[in-house]
């Protein structure tokens, strides 16, 4: 007989292992609110011309909220579980993902809700190394004259820099715009003048980056962003 005898300890219960969250092995989108984005509604067919809009926001891994301009029959082609593609340049590379539409809104804004990409296309788009600076540069623009901080230089382009104030015409910088730039790239060297064309622009709040590509440039600026570019290298 078993009598007093305690019954033998049942095994325990195995505890499964934690299950790794879903938006762990999500990109996490690194873009500041009224960053510029193309959408194309059409990313499978042919001749899809994409909408340029503003990102407002995000809730990470949940939806993305982008503005939309008001383009006569766009709302007709814009359906629930709908695929389109995004995309957006940023740090010299274009970013790429596709996502689906969840709702859109028409006032007070035209408003599109998409879902969180679950993976993203990073193409790099330059072809020169860059160096980091932090240069003083004035400028002229078809919107006005500013000044701002060349950030990096390469051979082919550099990254400027600025803040805005109130109304500032330079809000309306775009891709295509031509700025004629003002540097001195070093301390013993009088300033020389460039060309720059936007190719991408990103803001956060009052700042503004310009990425620009050289266009047609003065022999001297050509000579002194070379020297400036050696010195690095060698320094480095």
């Amino acid at each position: 007989m078993n009598a007093g005898i305690p019954p033998p300890e049942a095994a325990p219960t195995p505890v499964p292992a934690p299950q790794k969250r879903y938006h762990e092995a999500m990109p996490k989108l690194d873009l500041a609110p009224n960053s510029r984005v193309a959408v194309n509604f059409n990313p499978l067919g042919s001749g899809g011309v994409p909408v340029q809009g503003e990102f407002l926001g995000t809730t990470h891994y949940e939806f993305l909220i982008i503005r939309l301009p008001s383009i006569p029959g766009l709302r007709n082609k814009l359906l629930p579980h709908m695929r389109v593609e995004i995309s957006y340049v940023s740090g010299g590379a274009r970013n790429r993902f596709t996502a689906e539409i969840i709702t859109f809104t028409q006032k007070p804004a035209f408003l599109l809700f998409t879902s969180y990409p679950d993976r993203m296309s990073i193409m790099e788009t330059r072809s020169h190394n860059r160096v980091a600076c932090a240069l003083p540069v004035r400028f002229v623009s078809p919107h006005g004259e500013g000044v701002g901080i060349l950030s990096d230089l390469s051979k082919g382009g550099c990254r400027v820099v600025l803040e805005m104030t109130g109304q500032s015409g330079l809000r309306k910088l775009k891709e295509g715009d031509r700025l004629v730039m003002q540097t001195a790239f070093t301390w013993d060297k009088v300033a020389t003048r460039g060309v720059g064309i936007v190719r991408n622009v990103e803001t956060s709040g009052t700042r503004m980056t310009l990425g620009l590509a050289f266009g047609e440039t003065i022999g001297e600026f050509v000579d002194a962003l070379t020297r400036y570019l050696a010195l690095v290298s060698v320094l480095n």
